[in-house]
């Protein structure tokens, strides 16, 4: 996923004045392709919660109104929307307006934040700073939220937002002897009375303070309080949206698009130079995949309509993390020869797949992965590399999963694969299966255009295959 540009090519969701003009299309097929692929992603987050962060530039950005009309979507798609705002640049003009410098803590342990960024000193002065920007940041977001969304059939669909003292917090006390006065950690949520309100459709309003037991009023990291929120309500989804999430092809960056969470060999200080950047966020998303959150989503603040994009295609527009599938989807090994014949002996018989022996698939098997559940093969496919293209071959799911999208989950983990091998394309050759590899994004193409060393072996091919290639970069 960290193409940051796109996973594919498939249609998303614009922004309102995209969508005003989307009747203006030559491809008239246009909006009937892009309902049909964006449905099932509208149906899987109805009622579903996400916990959405942005910081405090995005709320003085030009893209802002665009934001808002985009959560204001979601809303009355039945999203469970919770937002959770930044606010670090606005405590810094209204200090700046009073004549006070802002102090942090120096870098170095104890004084840089889970987010990576140095923690502030609140101390007596700051507070009147931290009042006046919460205030009209709080005033900036309720406003965009009662304009609905003009100029668009959803004109006047207005959005109740909710807040208040949901979040208990602690000092974060004298560290390497400074005191941080006003500064705090959250200790945890007050997760009922937050259901309470999204049950009843609002949107849930969080800004990074929280209230001690005694009353105290502490400022907070935002991101903390993404977190928080995010465990603590169970979320289906936390969302962060980072200005660093690059959209520049062709880089190893690029490359990343998913991380497991469940990934034993994954390092936050592998990552290419240029997503460092996102690190911390990496590592709280991580964190929050690992309690109970089912997936995470890093997606850039300046590119129009991202967060829809990512919730609403295939391939999405930035990078996510994900808490690993019931169901392993591991490398072949030579345990799993006789199910792997299993699922596609009767494949073969009815020529769907070109003919294997046993004695074929060991001397293949470390081109295989297949999909394990409670020890038992669910599911198979193959890759092979050719250089710069990659096929995938040899798909095969059992009977009783084929509607439960097992085989969109081998493809994606051959496509990671893929990419990790430096291809640029994938492509597969079938009789009968060219539907469903449009519906996953591939496109027809020629069979000259295969590979010289697979177009070699075209004699072992089932003839009147069809060639259909996936754009990796």
């Amino acid at each position: 996923m960290m193409s940051v540009h796109t996973r594919s090519n498939q249609p998303s969701l614009q922004n309102s004045d995209t969508m005003a003009n989307m009747s203006d299309r030559q491809d008239t097929d246009f909006p009937i392709h892009w309902l049909r692929h964006t449905s099932p992603y509208i149906n899987t987050h109805r009622d579903s919660t996400i916990v959405i962060w942005f910081n405090g530039e995005l709320l003085d950005s030009a893209g802002f109104a665009s934001f808002v009309h985009d959560l204001t979507l979601l809303s009355h798609l039945g999203v469970r929307l919770v937002l959770v705002h930044g606010m670090r640049p606005q405590i810094d003009v209204a200090l700046a307006i009073e004549g006070i410098e802002a102090r942090f803590g120096p870098p170095g342990s104890g004084a840089t934040s889970q987010s990576g960024n140095r923690v502030r000193i609140t101390d007596s002065q700051v507070l009147p700073a931290l009042h006046t920007a919460l205030g009209k940041i709080r005033c900036q977001i309720e406003s965009a939220f009662s304009s609905g969304l003009p100029n668009t059939p959803m004109s006047g669909a207005q959005v109740t937002v909710a807040g208040g003292n949901f979040v208990v917090a602690k000092p974060y006390g004298i560290r390497d002897g400074i005191d941080y006065c006003h500064t705090g950690e959250v200790r945890k949520f007050r997760k009922s009375e937050v259901n309470q309100l999204l049950d009843s459709g609002m949107v849930v309003l969080l800004s990074p303070i929280g209230y001690s037991p005694t009353g105290e009023l502490l400022n907070l990291h935002a991101e903390d309080v993404a977190l928080q929120a995010a465990i603590d309500l169970n979320a289906d989804k936390l969302v962060f949206l980072h200005k660093s999430v690059s959209q520049t092809p062709d880089t190893e960056a690029a490359m990343l698009r998913e991380i497991s969470a469940t990934d034993s060999t994954f390092s936050v200080k592998s990552l290419p130079e240029s997503l460092a950047p996102l690190e911390s966020v990496i590592e709280r998303s991580l964190h929050a995949c690992q309690n109970g959150v089912q997936r995470c989503h890093i997606v850039s603040s300046e590119q129009d309509g991202a967060l829809l994009k990512e919730l609403f295609t295939r391939d999405g527009s930035g990078l996510l993390i994900d808490s690993g599938s019931y169901d392993t989807i591991r490398e072949a090994s030579n345990r799993d020869v006789a199910g792997i014949m299993q699922l596609i002996k009767p494949l073969i018989d009815d020529g769907i797949l070109i003919s294997r022996s046993e004695q074929d698939l060991e001397r293949q098997l470390s081109e295989f992965i297949v999909a394990e559940r409670d020890g038992t093969v669910i599911a198979c496919a193959s890759l092979t590399v050719y250089e710069y293209q990659a096929e995938l071959g040899c798909l095969a799911v059992h009977p009783q999963f084929r509607h439960s999208g097992k085989a969109a989950e081998l493809l994606q983990y051959l496509i990671r694969a893929a990419r990790k091998s430096r291809c640029t394309e994938l492509f597969a050759l079938t009789t009968r299966s060219g539907d469903w590899f449009r519906e996953q994004g591939f496109i027809p193409a020629e069979l000259r255009q295969l590979p010289a060393v697979r177009n070699s072996l075209r004699d072992q091919t089932r003839s009147g295959s069809k060639l259909y290639t996936l754009d990796l970069t």
